[in-house]
């Protein structure tokens, strides 16, 4: 049996959903409205599926790839406009009218939830109201989905903080973070990958994958998706560029990245590959604490490029049962990556950031975090204190490769001789 999805294209009442991917992807619950019709199709009966899309195409078409995920043949076809239903049926069901599902499901415009009666983009409140009336049913077909509490949902290894609130009804998605006396809900989704930081407030409204919420920062009434923050009862648009309060996870491009060289990278990958049973030690260490074994962190860093661009972030993991070095093991996979240095000032949250009170302090940001610091070589007890700063200062004006070396040699002496690092 085969079936036919027209894509969305122009939809000016909804066109912050379409700012990063076509409307098609748009985010449900921590699936994507094509990825639902397709599996509503598939379990139809339909084992081929032609999708249409106007609007950029490709991306369609690497998210579905051929099919395989939902067991059916899947083609994307690019077209110049979005086609009517009628003029689809015309255009590709007239030569071969057998073998289609039965109508409406032979072709199906994709504005609407599978099953659906309310139209997602003729505005948002439209679009908000279908997703919070679809929360106690979309936990069948997300995995790892669970309810929290009566009409809290939260997703696979998402860490709520024991100090953080939750009110009905909210969604939390998988791999997001929520931070100490942070308050979520009523009424609010908060999609997968996210990092909503200490005693931040969103209710009433719905957050992007992969977006950062700062501390102390209040959403209300509003859709935040990126640097975006959009009231979505009035429509009224504006562009967050502080990345303190809100900020994309995700769309920093590689190239911006500070690189490590190819020889540092094999480093770390050989020294990850020779201590992977410290990995084993922390988990016998946490196993009974209740604690996870890895905490993940955010961290800031300045763009490589000036201009007046917001700061960049990236996250890391610490790893639980350690103190000191051995607590850094994971960043090893950061040097890999290329977020991280061996040897640079430590990472800063985006709130330790924000009181970096004059151009001197700020220098801390100025080089590549590092695993090894220059406070660490001095001994500093508090890694964010004033002596700390001082440090960092120091190491962004004077950095070397000599520099470097010194402290590694001075870090790793002090290692061997049994003194915190």
């Amino acid at each position: 049996m085969r079936a036919l999805i027209i894509c969305p294209a122009d939809r000016t009442k909804a066109a912050f959903l379409a700012r990063q991917a076509p409307l098609a992807l748009a985010p449900v619950l921590g699936r994507s409205l094509l990825d639902l019709t397709l599996a509503h199709l598939a379990h139809l009966g339909a084992k081929q599926i032609l999708v249409l899309a106007a609007d950029r195409p490709e991306k369609v078409r690497d998210a579905v790839s051929r099919g395989e995920a939902w067991g059916v043949r899947v083609e994307v076809h690019p077209e110049q406009r979005e086609l009517t239903v009628a003029e689809a049926r015309a255009k590709y069901q007239a030569k071969e009218s057998e073998g289609w599902l039965p109508p409406p499901h032979d072709i199906v415009l994709l504005d609407r939830l599978p099953g659906g009666e309310r139209s997602l983009f003729d505005d948002y409140g439209n679009w908000f109201n279908a997703l919070i009336d679809a929360l106690p049913e979309a936990v069948g077909d997300r995995i790892g989905m669970r309810e929290f509490a009566p009409n809290v949902f939260v997703g696979l290894r998402s860490q709520i903080s024991q100090d953080a609130r939750l009110e009905p009804p909210c969604w939390i998605g998988n791999h997001t973070w929520v931070g100490p006396g942070a308050k979520i809900g009523p009424n609010t989704i908060v999609e997968s990958g996210c990092y909503v930081d200490h005693n931040a407030e969103v209710a009433d409204s719905f957050v992007g994958p992969d977006t950062y919420v700062g501390a102390l920062t209040e959403v209300r009434g509003s859709f935040a998706w990126g640097h975006g923050l959009l009231k979505w009862q009035t429509g009224v648009f504006s562009e967050v560029a502080d990345d303190f309060l809100l900020c994309d996870l995700t769309s920093r491009a590689k190239s911006q990245r500070r690189r490590v060289g190819l020889a540092g990278k094999a480093a770390a990958s050989l020294a990850l590959l020779l201590t992977w049973p410290v990995l084993l030690v922390g988990w016998l260490r946490n196993r009974h604490s209740g604690k996870p074994l890895l905490t993940p962190r955010l961290a800031v860093r300045a763009p490589l490029k000036g201009g007046g661009r917001p700061m960049e972030t990236y996250r890391y993991h610490e790893l639980g049962g350690f103190n000191g070095l051995w607590k850094r093991w994971p960043e090893l996979c950061c040097i890999i990556r290329g977020d991280i240095a061996w040897v640079g000032n430590r990472p800063l949250t985006p709130s330790q950031a924000a009181t970096l009170k004059d151009d001197h302090e700020q220098l801390w940001l100025s080089v590549p975090s590092g695993i090894f610091s220059l406070a660490d070589a001095m001994g500093c007890a508090d890694s964010f204190g004033e002596d700390a700063r001082v440090h960092a200062s120091f190491y962004a004006v004077q950095r070397s490769w000599r520099k470097d070396m010194e402290i590694t040699r001075c870090i790793l002496k002090r290692f061997l001789k049994g003194h915190s690092v």
